[in-house]
């Protein structure tokens, strides 16, 4: 009740005063502008192999395309973890839905990976670390570039209120020209323990991308969080993809800060 009251102030504030709203906007197409080469395609080739009672059933190879947030001028980008490496998530999903059994196991491997940057060059690229707790991976240039990547600085980090309005950066893929994209999103919840994470309101929205706050700040990266469903049902979808034990959020900066600097010592 009180939520749906702050809601409901909120939409009468922004209705009343449409220059806040407009500020916003202006703000976020600044921000855009500044930031966009910073947001990457990223091209991998997945190997994935499905085991059912420790026999393989099916394999594939499969290109697909991703989106990144590069956060250091040498190149070393983040991605979720879970678009590129998809196996292990989906294992669980499996061992979870009713009926699926024990026994499926579904292995992947991330190959080939290339960085398609703001100007069409396609950068050949590898993993520098995973983090499969937070969901993360970290890739890098395999070559050092001759000229700095535009890269967002997660130090210069802030974190939101529930209801602030964030911009959720992205890019299209071949069907949209490479354009990059962003919207205006609000904060629907904030998760406290086992850690922060940042939830939006509404549709979920891409991961790999970063989200700002209209003044600059920057909140996190975008990417999945996933827990054990320890009480499958075969009406867990009806409940959201949180009955799957899923949940889109947005890390913290200084949470994917703490971890790339790990990615850096790697080299």
């Amino acid at each position: 009740m009180i939520f749906r009251a702050a809601v409901l102030i909120l939409a009468l504030f922004l209705t009343s005063n449409p220059s806040a709203a407009q500020d916003n906007r202006a703000a976020a197409r600044d921000l855009v502008k500044k930031w966009q080469d910073a947001i990457v395609n990223v091209r991998v080739v997945v190997k994935t192999r499905m085991s059912m009672a420790g026999r393989e059933v099916q394999s594939s190879d499969d290109t697909i395309e991703v989106v990144g947030t590069v956060i250091d001028p040498g190149g070393l980008t983040v991605v979720s973890l879970s678009s590129i490496n998809p196996g292990p998530m989906m294992t669980k999903l499996m061992a979870g839905s009713s009926g699926s059994g024990q026994n499926v196991e579904i292995a992947s491997e991330p190959t080939d990976l290339r960085m398609r940057v703001a100007d069409g060059r396609e950068i050949p690229s590898t993993i520098a670390l995973r983090d499969e707790d937070l969901n993360l991976a970290f890739i890098r240039p395999i070559t050092p570039p001759a000229k700095p990547f535009v890269a967002i600085n997660l130090a210069d980090a802030a974190q939101p209120a529930i209801l602030d309005q964030v911009v959720v950066f992205g890019r299209l893929g071949r069907v949209g020209g490479w354009a990059p994209s962003a919207a205006l999103r609000d904060i629907g919840g904030i998760v406290v323990k086992p850690r922060t994470f940042f939830v939006l309101a509404g549709e979920t929205a891409g991961i790999g991308t970063p989200a700002f706050l209209t003044n600059g700040k920057v909140v996190g990266i975008l990417t999945v969080r996933q827990v054990a469903n320890d009480r499958p049902s075969a009406f867990a979808t009806m409940s959201g993809t949180e009955g799957l034990g899923l949940l889109a959020v947005i890390l913290p900066a200084e949470d994917v800060l703490e971890i790339a600097k790990q990615a850096s010592e790697r080299r």
